[in-house]
């Protein structure tokens, strides 16, 4: 028979072995349906990136772009709407924000086509899209 002590332990080892995670996005492959987030010609982490079939309707698709800037979905609706409208929000902390106007799919202007495993789209941030967070008014 196990002891409480023994069994606590074997449940504490396996938490230990296993860790534990946030929900982190693992980098993403070079195949299945994916999108790359870009600014000033460098990939953008840290993105929640959300497709609609219409500007106001509900989220189809959502996944958070890696450090590759590479956004993985793993579920697309079947079949897919010929367009996506896009919003974004940044979910870093490294100093940085996206202009409000991408929070939104009627506001953002951002459209992928539908999404393919063999081929990949970008999502190119125009200039200003990304603002340092400040602390102090000019």
């Amino acid at each position: 028979m196990i002891s409480i002590q023994s069994w606590i332990g074997t449940i504490l080892a396996a938490v230990v072995m296993t860790g534990c995670s946030e929900n982190r996005q693992p980098v993403a492959a070079s195949s299945g349906h994916h999108v790359v987030v870009m600014y000033q010609a460098d990939p953008l982490a840290d993105v929640h990136v959300r497709l609609y079939a219409t500007p106001d309707g509900p989220v189809l698709a959502e996944a958070i772009s890696a450090m590759n800037g590479h956004v993985h979905f793993d579920r697309l609706p079947s079949p897919q709407p010929a367009e996506y409208f896009v919003s974004l929000e940044s979910i870093s902390d490294g100093g940085w924000m996206l202009d409000s106007k991408f929070g939104k799919a009627a506001t953002s202007a951002l459209r992928l086509k539908s999404l393919d495993e063999k081929t990949s789209q970008q999502l190119t941030l125009p200039r200003g899209a990304v603002r340092p967070f400040s602390t102090h008014k000019p």
